[in-house]
């Protein structure tokens, strides 16, 4: 794993969003390397002093030739803030196949009691 060598990191802009009980920061890095999302995710938890899970980076944007990478990320006040945005911001497909994996798991659960309860009534005649 190739290591990013960060030369200076500053804030450009940081607002507090309510609704979503999140703070959106928007960071200049100066690297010698492509960050990853990973090294960013884990940089802005330590600047911000925030949990890691808390942290969603979402763009790392850079110019051809320049040091300077633009990254814009989210860090909600919990966890569980961030999973419900997430389960929000899902597309109706993605909704419906959960669903219907749910209805599967539940399905297959049932068959497999009415076999059990089978086999039990069998052993007991």
């Amino acid at each position: 794993m190739r290591q990013s060598i960060e030369l200076d990191m500053k804030t450009i802009t940081d607002n507090k969003n309510e609704i979503f009980k999140r703070h959106e920061v928007v960071l200049e890095i100066e690297s010698v390397n492509n960050p990853t999302f990973d090294d960013m995710r884990k940089k802005v938890s330590e600047k911000f002093n925030k949990p890691l899970e808390n942290v969603n980076v979402y763009s790392i944007k850079g110019s051809f030739g320049a040091n300077v990478f633009l990254i814009k990320a989210y860090i909600y006040d919990s966890h569980e803030t961030l999973k419900h945005i997430f389960h929000l911001s899902k597309t109706k497909k993605q909704k419906k196949k959960e669903s219907d994996e749910l209805k599967k798991a539940a399905e297959e659960k049932i068959k497999a009691e009415k076999e059990a309860t089978k086999v039990v009534a069998e052993a007991v005649q």
